[in-house]
């Protein structure tokens, strides 16, 4: 993590900053004084002293925590503002199916729901790791919606701990306070919908390998950190399945990311340890649907239909599962035969119509990377569509800068970019939707912060001196 400098930027001039001179002006030279602690500033002075390395230190610790607070209270009261009703529950066919999913799983029932657009009985068309958390909230959906203001809130930690490691403490705490106050990441943890638990899975995974330093470690304490990022990943898939790749990927990105330390004996290369870790997690899911279903299926019998959605002679590049009910003899195929056999049309449809499959896949990107809500539900909404606009608008211009001039190191940024890049693709081979890209926010936060560090870069320099504050040359802050 870079050090704070012996100065600090005109950040005092806006107006939390000049409440933080105003207190530290008044607790100057007062031994024992507890915010004199709490702002780690020592009571007696020699000379010339700078607060701002023991800023780095303490109050920054201070400050992520009213950061992360007030993200936490923001998701947990917008979240209990949200109505529980069947009514608003069915507004989302996903809520209701997770929520029947994790009803049964607390009622020892198994997992499994009745699909009343083909009048069965489903068993694997979602995978488990959603689901289990329901079940540990007892299938209370208001409970559900604090457990995800819970774990959105620790996302907000994870990009600070990730982004200090590149970034100026002042410009990490930028990324946890974008994403503390993201309106999509506020909006989705009052859903009963699974982007909330998988995107804390993804970034605390990505937070594990890069602290852990690279792959195979000499220290044992580090290679367990990094055996559990990636185990982190792949456990995330039982939550998103879309996401079996992203292991493979995330994995390989850190490692390019990761310090010069001396490296232990690698039992095998990093791609290939992913892969078996994924395989290790996925196989009791796999081995129970063959034994209910007699078929191995690793993620979801939901991907064939998703494939179909996506790419139909009716596709429009967001998701409209209406073709089911013109399809009547679907009902009378297995989950897993109707799964082959809408993929198979899906495909077929492609190697007829490669144009229009590629028209369609741009489609979808752009509705993907979309900064305001253009489903029928949500995207007439004034106050959705205005506060997406102006916040996406501002981090999308934030994210360019910081890619083409911020100071990261290349291999940052592409870390950093993977999970967009990889939930791009995704979105593309199935539908576009800019929830699809919500767990990517997170990281893009920080490459919108390294643009904030370039201004934080040109400001005036601060001291601290025995008689208080003072302004010093100019000169870089960072």
């Amino acid at each position: 993590m870079p050090e704070w400098p012996e100065s600090c930027s005109k950040l005092f001039s806006s107006l939390p900053c000049r409440v933080m001179e105003t207190l530290i002006r008044a607790s100057n030279g007062r031994h024992g004084d507890p915010l004199n602690k709490l702002l780690g500033i020592p009571s007696r002075f020699c000379g010339k002293l700078f607060i701002v390395k023991d800023l780095s230190t303490r109050a920054s610790w201070v400050i992520l925590a009213i950061v992360v607070l007030a993200g936490l209270g923001a998701r947990v009261g917008w979240g209990l503002r949200q109505a529980s009703d069947d009514a608003a529950i069915d507004r989302l066919p996903d809520q209701r199916e997770y929520l029947l999913l994790g009803q049964h799983l607390a009622n020892h029932d198994g997992l499994w729901f009745s699909d009343p657009r083909f009048e069965q009985t489903v068993l694997a068309y979602r995978t488990p790791g959603y689901p289990i958390l329901i079940w540990l909230c007892d299938a209370q959906v208001q409970i559900v919606r604090i457990a995800q203001a819970v774990l959105d809130a620790a996302s907000i930690v994870a990009i600070y701990l990730l982004a200090r490691r590149w970034l100026h403490p002042i410009a990490a705490l930028v990324a946890a306070g974008f994403v503390a106050v993201n309106p999509y990441m506020i909006f989705f943890s009052g859903l009963i919908l699974s982007e909330t638990l998988f995107t804390a899975m993804m970034l605390w995974g990505m937070v594990l390998l890069v602290e852990s330093g690279g792959p195979w470690p000499v220290e044992k304490p580090k290679r367990w950190m990094w055996l559990g990022g990636g185990l982190l990943l792949a456990l995330s898939v039982l939550v998103r399945p879309g996401a079996i790749g992203l292991p493979v990927v995330l994995g390989a990105g850190a490692a390019l990311v990761g310090d010069r330390s001396p490296r232990g004996h690698w039992p095998m290369p990093v791609m290939a340890t992913m892969i078996l870790l994924t395989a290790i997690v996925l196989f009791p899911w796999a081995a129970r649907n063959r034994l209910e279903l007699n078929d191995w299926i690793w993620t979801s019998t939901n991907d064939g239909i998703t494939r179909y959605d996506g790419f139909n002679p009716n596709a429009t590049g967001a998701s409209d599962q209406r073709f089911v009910q013109w399809m009547p003899w679907l009902s009378d195929m297995s989950e897993t035969a109707r799964s082959r056999y809408l993929a198979n049309l899906a495909d077929h449809w492609i190697a007829d119509h490669p144009l229009a499959a590629l028209q369609l896949a741009v489609v979808k990107i752009g509705r993907t990377w979309s900064p305001v809500p253009l489903s029928e539900s949500y995207g007439t909404r004034a106050l959705y569509w205005y506060a997406g606009l102006i916040f996406g608008g501002m981090m999308d211009a934030l994210i360019v800068v910081g890619l083409l001039w911020g100071k990261l190191p290349r291999a940052v940024k592409r870390f950093l970019l993977l999970p967009a890049l990889y939930f791009t693709v995704s979105a593309a081979l199935s539908v576009g939707s800019l929830r699809y890209l919500l767990p990517a926010q997170g990281s893009m936060a920080i490459l919108a912060a390294a643009a904030m560090e370039l201004w934080l870069r040109r400001r005036t320099v601060v001291t601290v001196t025995t008689d208080g504050i003072y302004a010093g040359e100019s000169g870089s802050a960072v």
